[in-house]
């Protein structure tokens, strides 16, 4: 039987806060139909305003080493594609705040979402697009995980047309080409509306790489939960 190749070697940071789940033993076989299972990258991120630190667990096992506090992004861990249970508790809790059973598909990275308000928090499930930007260019989109913001555009801060308009709530973007520079400025605003709700400067966005730019807590909130833009490195 030939080894599996990691499809994701080329991309997969270490999993800094995602255990590992080892792929599950195939024996060898003489049967050509017979194939060792594929696997999935998966992040974690933390957007659920007013949740405190959480445990992540996977089919009730905790899968967390890194804190998983309210922004938080957890990087690329590689599963064995299949049927998961997802679930997060307080830290060291045995309540369940959020479950949900999703499938992961062979060769896809996904971006999973802890979302909403504590009374709500569920979860979102992204699949995120790794291919390489065209030449000297890099990739970004936006992701709205704001439950009381509305419908967002995103743009560069003094831009006339935004990148992106009309998100909803857990709504995501496609990746869109961007061209790159050393201090970008974006700001996102209620769609097609003029006031600023939030803003984040001096963003780096390098060619060839890939990021989402994402909405974070609550307009109606003045402390740490409100309101913010937050951006992940994905590739």
């Amino acid at each position: 039987m030939k080894k599996q190749q990691n499809i994701f070697r080329s991309f997969l940071k270490p999993a800094l806060g995602l255990s590992l789940i080892a792929l599950t033993a195939i024996s060898c076989s003489k049967d050509d139909d017979v194939r060792a299972p594929g696997s999935s990258g998966l992040a974690i991120v933390h957007a659920a305003p007013g949740t405190p630190e959480l445990t992540f667990k996977i089919n009730g096992v905790k899968s967390n080493t890194k804190a998983l506090t309210f922004g938080a992004f957890n990087a690329y861990g590689t599963l064995q594609e299949g049927n998961y249970e997802f679930s997060v508790t307080k830290k060291d809790s045995t309540r369940t705040l959020a479950k949900s059973a999703l499938s992961l598909k062979n060769g896809k990275a996904y971006s999973l979402f802890i979302a909403d308000i504590p009374s709500k928090a569920t979860f979102t499930l992204v699949e995120d697009d790794l291919a390489s930007p065209a030449t000297d260019k890099a990739n970004l989109r936006f992701i709205n995980m704001s439950p009381d913001a509305g419908s967002l555009d995103l743009a560069v801060t003094g831009q006339t047309a935004p990148l992106f308009t009309k998100t909803l709530f857990k709504g995501a973007t496609a990746f869109s080409a961007i061209t790159p520079g050393s201090e970008l400025n974006f700001e996102v605003r209620e769609n097609a509306k003029t006031e600023v709700l939030a803003k984040i400067g001096k963003v780096k966005i390098e060619k060839g790489k890939i990021y989402t730019i994402w909405a974070k807590g609550l307009k109606a909130a003045t402390d740490t939960t409100k309101l913010s833009l937050a951006v992940i490195t994905n590739k």
